[in-house]
């Protein structure tokens, strides 16, 4: 799969949730590089694709980072974020990062915890569990876990 087809697998993820707040700008594509803003002006729920295997979604000024090249970032690059340390792979990546979208949109941030668990493999950095907690804007949700990353919701 290339960057081309990938931008077009978010695409037709994203547009029928989002419709025209849905902003792809792909003007760096031929870099490997595409940016898809979820709220069109507000920028505060977009997400970047770096190549096939690397995503930053950024959330109420959160970031989550999806990187297929997990074990070669180190704390310098991690500090502060949310790190997903389950499994994937480039076909499956998009539906992970929607199965997220789906339970941070229409959610306010309201804080965010992390337990270490260990160190990754190089020992530069290390494994997290985190807890976000979220404010839905209009209905009762119950807790959502996707590997190390748990979002509990609060009324």
């Amino acid at each position: 799969m290339n960057i081309t087809e990938l931008k077009a697998i978010y695409e037709n993820l994203l547009q029928p949730v989002f419709g025209k707040q849905l902003h792809i700008d792909d003007s760096e594509e031929t870099q490997n590089w595409i940016a898809i803003t979820l709220d069109k002006n507000r920028n505060d729920f977009y997400l970047s694709l770096y190549g096939t295997n690397c995503v930053y979604l950024y959330w109420c000024s959160e970031c989550f980072i999806f990187a297929g090249h997990r074990k070669e970032l180190v704390s310098s690059d991690t500090f502060g974020e949310i790190v997903y340390e389950g499994d994937f792979d480039a076909e499956r990546l998009p539906y992970l990062i929607l199965s997220l979208i789906l339970q941070l949109k229409d959610c306010e941030f309201i804080s965010k915890s992390e337990t270490i668990k260990g160190k990754t493999p190089s020992g530069y950095d290390d494994i997290k569990e985190y807890t976000i907690l979220a404010k839905p804007e209009n209905r009762k949700r119950s807790a959502y876990q996707l590997s190390n990353i748990t979002i509990v919701y609060v009324i």
